[in-house]
């Protein structure tokens, strides 16, 4: 303490204003910063959200390169909310975020774009790397649902490309529909 209270007053009051300054700065700039990961980030799952989705897909389609995005729809979300909970909710939106974040390598991104629904966006890609994110993606589920915690987590799936110039919104339109296509194949199947 007498270190302290020595260097304060060789500052003088000058000084010592300035160094609170500083420290309102400080706290100031680390507010902000919470802000701003909670405007990015889905508080449930880590990932990046739909703010920070829509950002990406505007820089994106900018660069003008291959581009692959796969549209993930959780399926039994309102059954284990329903029959087990909330928290069991939680838990299988959480499992699907951790396969998803586990398939993504160095040119993909995953987020959460809401509710259920995840997307990623594999950039400057060719064609046959959207069946191999999706066989690394399956692998990665059974992973996470080889936990005994009772919630099996399974997605509906759907997948497309662009090329040369393209809207990303069609893109992500078509991805969208094909995932619907997927989840009408899984129902027919049980």
């Amino acid at each position: 303490m007498k270190i302290k209270d020595e260097f304060l007053d060789e500052l003088g009051s000058e000084g010592v204003e300035m160094l609170k300054l500083l420290r309102e700065t400080t706290e100031l700039v680390n507010y902000y910063r919470r802000l701003l990961e909670r405007y990015e980030l889905d508080n449930l799952t880590g990932l990046p959200g739909n703010n920070k989705f829509r950002d990406f897909m505007e820089e994106t389609e900018k660069r003008d390169i291959n581009v692959g995005i796969l549209f993930f729809d959780v399926n039994g979300l309102k059954f284990y909310n329903d029959t087990m909970g909330h928290k069991a909710g939680d838990i299988l939106l959480q499992k699907a975020a951790e396969s998803i974040q586990l398939a993504c390598v160095r040119n993909s991104r995953a987020f959460r774009i809401g509710g259920d629904e995840f997307v990623v966006i594999i950039t400057d890609c060719m064609e046959n790397e959207i069946d191999s994110f999706i066989s690394r993606w399956q692998k990665c589920l059974v992973e996470v649902n080889s936990r005994e915690d009772g919630i099996i987590c399974a997605a509906a799936v759907g997948s497309a490309y662009g090329t040369g110039t393209y809207s990303i919104n069609d893109i992500l339109k078509q991805a969208d529909e094909n995932m619907y296509v997927n989840k009408r194949e899984m129902k027919n199947e049980k």
